[in-house]
């Protein structure tokens, strides 16, 4: 074969692996929470150690949601119900269209690179919005007692209205250590992380009240920034 062919096919072959790379960076995928629409396969149920089995999502229509939790409910934590799905990537984003709901307390959100025991959750990252505030904790099991506890981390003193649809934005890198986090239009709060490893898998998060959630885009890579730019610099 001549010299010239060969050197032609391998640079097509470069050319090709790179597309595909280019691709998959590039790549995304919506999953819609919309009854039917959704692979139940691909998501894994959590709870929190001392909840006795597991919540569950109520199917709607156009959603997955949460009602009313008792009383009782809220004093044992069963007012929390978690869904879990693996990106593929330790290296990502995605964002959730959410509707808060309108009951006091009621703080929807999403968790990041999560560990767990089985069913259990054992440590995360989460991300709860509410009416008055987004807020940021380190979730953690304490080992003798099995309780939840949650380190404060940060959060924005930002109205959200509760009857609107919101867009929580969430990037994470392992690389970096950090998480980056929007909600709608707000400014991006930038979290370094480096006592929790960041890992492929995300979820959802009811809490509290009632709430719903409509869809999740999950994308290799991410566009939130890691750091402030001129206005002339940025897109």
């Amino acid at each position: 074969m001549p010299k010239a062919l060969v050197l032609l096919l391998c640079l097509l072959a470069v050319s090709s692996v790179a597309l595909q790379i280019a691709f998959a960076q590039d790549a995304e995928r919506t999953v819609s929470f919309a009854e039917g629409a959704w692979n139940a396969e691909e998501w894994t149920p959590l709870r929190l150690p001392l909840h006795p089995e597991v919540q569950s999502f109520i199917q709607r229509p156009d959603c997955l949601g949460t009602d009313s939790f008792t009383e009782e409910q809220k004093k044992q934590a069963l007012d929390n119900v978690l869904l879990m799905t693996d990106t593929g990537t330790d290296e990502g984003e995605f964002e959730v269209v959410f509707r808060i709901g309108p009951e006091k307390g009621t703080a929807p959100g999403v968790f990041l690179s999560p560990t767990y025991t089985g069913e259990e959750l054992e440590t995360g990252i989460a991300v709860f919005v509410a009416d008055y505030t987004m807020a940021v904790w380190l979730v953690k099991t304490n080992p003798e007692t099995r309780v939840t506890e949650y380190d404060h981390l940060v959060r924005l003193a930002r109205w959200q209205d509760p009857a609107a649809e919101h867009v929580l934005r969430c990037r994470y890198s392992n690389s970096r250590e950090m998480v980056a986090l929007q909600v709608d239009d707000s400014d991006v709060v930038i979290l370094r992380l480096p006592d929790h490893e960041i890992n492929s898998k995300v979820g959802i998060w009811g809490c509290h009240g009632t709430c719903d959630f409509y869809r999740m885009t999950i994308r290799s890579g991410g566009t939130l920034p890691w750091s402030g730019a001129p206005p002339e610099a940025q897109g």
